[in-house]
């Protein structure tokens, strides 16, 4: 079953319900054996916002190719908690709340394996992309998040950082759902995704 938020909501008040949610990896392919080793999460219940944020110990080393990329080094994730010692803790964050993500199809793979991983099966989660977003209903340059972020004028203090990366989606996804109310929508229909162990 899907839900639909209004737009009209998170507008006129502020983003209710809502997790907004990033991770860095040791790959891009859970199904080639790459890991989770930072993830970070921003709560908003109408005024108020938690975060939450935890370097991973992947069990693994980190490619020096993907540490150029977001600055993790092994050394840093060494005395980090496996996956598995937050899981509950991700799980009990997100609640109930909708996900939004950019690129939301990787993410939510990725977290929704490590949990399946460490016997916590979430079968389904509704979510907002705002890459799909910005694709339908914008016409960006590049709809690569730093550069939908740049084209906006909202400052990314530490690109490919999760929590820093949730912070700017978090503006990036206000201004879409603003810019969609004044267009006249005034509706966002969530998506389900179904994670299936098969998948990955």
């Amino acid at each position: 079953m899907k839900h639909v938020s209004t737009l009209k909501t998170l507008l006129t008040k502020s983003p209710d319900n809502l997790v907004f949610l990033d991770i860095e990896t040791t790959g891009l392919d859970p199904a080639q054996g790459a890991k989770i080793i930072e993830i970070a999460m921003l709560k908003v219940c109408g005024d108020t916002e938690i975060k939450y944020e935890s370097l991973v110990d992947p069990g693994q080393s980190i490619p020096l190719e993907c540490s150029r990329i977001h600055s993790i080094y092994d050394g840093m994730v060494k005395n980090s908690p496996s996956f598995s010692k937050i899981a509950k803790d991700v799980v009990s964050f997100i609640g109930d709340s909708v996900v939004v993500c950019h690129n939301a199809s990787f993410d939510l793979l990725f977290v929704l394996k490590e949990l399946y991983q460490t016997g916590i099966f979430v079968e389904n989660i509704c979510y907002v992309d705002t890459l799909k977003l910005a694709r339908q209903y914008f016409n960006f340059d590049s709809n690569k998040l730093k550069n939908i972020a740049d084209a906006l004028g909202i400052e990314v203090k530490l690109s490919h950082r999760a929590m820093s990366d949730v912070l700017t989606l978090f503006s990036v996804a206000k201004y879409i759902f603003a810019n969609m109310y004044r267009k006249g929508i005034y509706t966002v229909e969530t998506s389900i995704y179904e994670y299936t162990s098969k998948i990955s």
